[in-house]
């Protein structure tokens, strides 16, 4: 699978392993999303009865602020896992083409135009 991803978009392997990390931590921090959603719903089912009382009122409060700390500490995670390995990735695309621009012999771009050549 790595390999796949390395030759489909052109990546590095360490490229391709952030990219398998990304999509992990995305979907990790889309479940994460969806944990409040959970507790609305039952926090509105036992209103509705009229099953809230003190200790329940604390427990949804509670786990309010459990779901606020794990969506914080997930959508740190993925931002890490996803925009900070892209920059580092771009860096290693771009180091290897000016690599390989490098080594192309100085007549190359006297016979080609300059705007040419920078697209």
């Amino acid at each position: 699978m790595i390999k796949t991803l390395q030759r489909r978009f052109a990546l590095s392997r360490q490229g391709a392993v952030d990219l398998i990390k990304g999509c992990i931590a995305c979907v990790v921090q889309d479940i994460s999303f969806m944990l409040p959603v959970g507790l609305l719903y039952y926090f509105v089912i036992n209103t509705m009865n009229g099953n809230v009382n003190g200790s329940r009122a604390l427990f949804y409060a509670a786990g309010a602020l459990v779901c606020l700390a794990l969506i914080f500490i997930v959508t740190c995670f993925q931002y890490n896992a996803t925009y900070l390995a892209t920059y580092v990735e771009s860096g290693v695309r771009r180091i290897s083409l000016a690599e390989q621009l490098r080594k192309i012999p100085l007549s190359f771009f006297g016979k080609k135009d300059l705007a040419d050549l920078t697209n």
